[in-house]
């Protein structure tokens, strides 16, 4: 995360516990004039306005109202977040999105590659039934014909 230490009793989650409050406070809120007006010098200095936003954005508790990213609304998402507590009982209960893990990752692509190698075996199955059926009618047809022919 974007400066997880403590900086003048100021935590990086704190302050997006306070953007998301108010963006929950209001319908859409402007995120640098929130900045500019709601939020201290040291705070700004603190962390980027916009890295929290995006932050929020990212867990989906947030998004953007308007192309430029300036306008920030509250999800449906973040709505009930912030009626079970904020950002902090969010992240106390752990639903920050986890990046894959490269053994999660390998283990997918041994899946995929499984699943590969079944696929191909039961094309084999099914040609091979094509063609043993098709030597059955042949047999068939031929025991027709020599039975009819004496």
């Amino acid at each position: 995360m974007h400066e997880e230490n403590y900086h003048n009793g100021l935590m990086h989650e704190e302050l997006c516990d306070r953007l998301l409050k108010e963006t929950y406070n209001s319908a859409t809120i402007n995120i640098y004039d929130l900045a500019a007006n709601k939020f201290t010098e040291e705070e700004n200095k603190t962390a980027d306005i916009k890295h929290l936003a995006d932050q929020l954005v990212k867990e989906k508790l947030t998004d953007y109202a308007d192309k430029e990213h300036t306008q920030l609304s509250i999800t449906n998402f973040g709505r009930y977040w912030m009626v079970k507590g904020g950002y902090l009982s969010f992240l106390k209960d752990s639903h920050v999105a986890k990046e894959h893990s490269p053994e999660k990752q390998h283990a997918k692509e041994e899946l995929l590659e499984a699943r590969l190698r079944l696929t191909h075996f039961r094309l084999i199955g099914f040609w091979l039934t094509i063609i043993v059926s098709i030597i059955g009618f042949a047999l068939s047809v031929f025991n027709l014909y020599m039975l009819l022919r004496r």
